[in-house]
């Protein structure tokens, strides 16, 4: 598919440009972007000053949570279990399409059950269901008797769900090459306790553990992500080469230079713990720790640490909070632009680029093709009717606002008129893609 966009405003994954601009598209490739008219004879589709910009992108998604409950303490079925395989993989599947009803073109996963993840991805390959860009994620791997661990041992799970426990280096050596092998792109682990999750111990895993499942994952290629609360095992895990730090609670000044150090990427989803204050759920340190996160945010995103967004949506909350924002419904995970754009200290261009150019980075290993608007870029769009630096909240309202999402260069959403279609350089119009 070859398309010429113009009169098109632009965000670019990290501003928005001045005035109007003509962005055109060859294949799955962005071709250049300038302010100017179309070459006589292309294929033109007329934006009227809506914006067109890289589509979002989740780094902390989970596309099989959607049916469980908090009941029995922290879980009610273990996590992956609450169904047959084959219905998770449905759940993942309207859960991609949500996504993509919602303006957001590519996730990166936080764990699965069932290699849900690397499946849909070959799914959405060979052109089965359609779905967003994604980067395969692994169950959570965690250790013996750890928080994840059942307490009720005499009902340990014969076939494992989204958590599985290891013990020592060669074992996590000899998990963490399975999971390549069944196409995990990210190997998940709790490191350790903490964000909405009792931490009356700290450690969940040791340091050679972890150290061989870095060592191990990066030599196949693959990232390592860690869901890790406090300061100490935060600093223990980028020393070590974790890439991604999920939630991060006591993130500080020394952890901030770290991360900017060995560039680790950080997401700090507080919309979790939005939800367990608003329940009354939380206490006075869940209070602090959610406020500091928030006072913290700045700083990081002035020092350069690469910033993402993505919470654990699950709907977990839907029967105990009117309007779940944590339900997995169209407009929800635009929701967290408009909030983190609220903290002091940081702009909606900022916080638009956590989704969008460091989102790509972090979905396409660190390469910068992604999650922008750019000569050779790949073209995973959207179009907004509106303006999401001056009201990142548009893009919270998709029903509304959201005009066309363009994945991979074809449109998966067009709701464009068919009177802004024409051939450049002629009064002829074209019929609606």
């Amino acid at each position: 598919m070859t398309i010429t966009f113009t009169n098109a405003r632009v965000f670019d994954g990290t501003s928005m440009l001045p005035g109007t601009h003509t962005v055109a598209l060859e294949g799955n490739r962005i071709v250049s972007i300038a302010a100017g008219n179309a070459a006589p004879g292309t294929e033109v589709i007329d934006l009227g000053g809506k914006t067109l910009m890289p589509g979002l992108i989740t780094c902390h998604f989970h596309p099989d949570f959607y049916k469980f409950t908090l009941a029995e303490g922290l879980a009610g079925d273990p996590l992956g279990k609450e169904f047959p395989p084959g219905v998770m993989m449905a759940m993942a599947i309207r859960n991609g399409r949500v996504l993509l009803e919602s303006g957001f073109t590519g996730y990166v996963g936080a764990s699965c059950s069932n290699d849900v993840d690397a499946q849909l991805k070959i799914a959405i390959a060979e052109g089965i269901v359609e779905g967003p860009r994604l980067r395969a994620c692994s169950p959570h791997i965690g250790t013996t008797g750890d928080l994840n661990d059942r307490k009720r041992w005499w009902r340990k799970q014969v076939t494992p769900g989204t958590d599985v426990f290891f013990d020592g280096p060669e074992d996590m050596r000899k998990i963490v090459r399975e999971y390549t092998r069944r196409g995990a792109q990210t190997i998940k682990i709790f490191a350790s306790q903490g964000h909405g999750f009792p931490n009356r111990v700290s450690r969940n895993m040791d340091r050679d553990e972890i150290e061989m499942i870095v060592r191990t994952a990066h030599g196949r290629g693959a990232k390592v992500r860690a869901h890790v609360a406090d300061k100490a095992m935060i600093m223990e895990c980028i020393e070590l080469g974790v890439d991604i730090i999920d939630h991060g609670d006591e993130v500080d000044a020394e952890v901030i230079a770290a991360m900017v150090d060995k560039g680790t990427f950080w997401v700090p989803s507080v919309v979790y713990l939005q939800c367990l204050l608003q329940l009354g759920w939380g206490d006075a340190r869940m209070q602090e720790l959610y406020e500091h996160v928030l006072e913290t945010l700045p700083a990081a995103q002035a020092a350069g640490v690469r910033i993402l967004v993505g919470d654990d949506y699950s709907g977990v909350f839907r029967d105990m909070i009117e309007d779940d924002p944590l339900d997995h419904q169209v407009g929800n995970y635009g929701r967290e632009f408009a909030t983190y754009a609220a903290v002091p200290g940081l702009s909606a261009e900022q916080v638009l680029s956590w989704g969008t150019k460091n989102a790509g980075e972090a979905l396409l290993d660190g390469e910068t093709s992604l999650g922008v608007i750019a000569a050779d870029a790949l073209a995973d769009l959207i179009v907004v009717d509106g303006d999401p630096v001056t009201d990142p909240a548009v893009l919270a309202r998709p029903q509304e606002a959201l005009k066309a999402v363009i994945r991979d260069g074809a449109f998966t959403i067009d709701r464009l008129p068919p009177e802004a279609r024409r051939i450049a350089g002629t009064e002829q119009g074209i019929r609606a893609a």
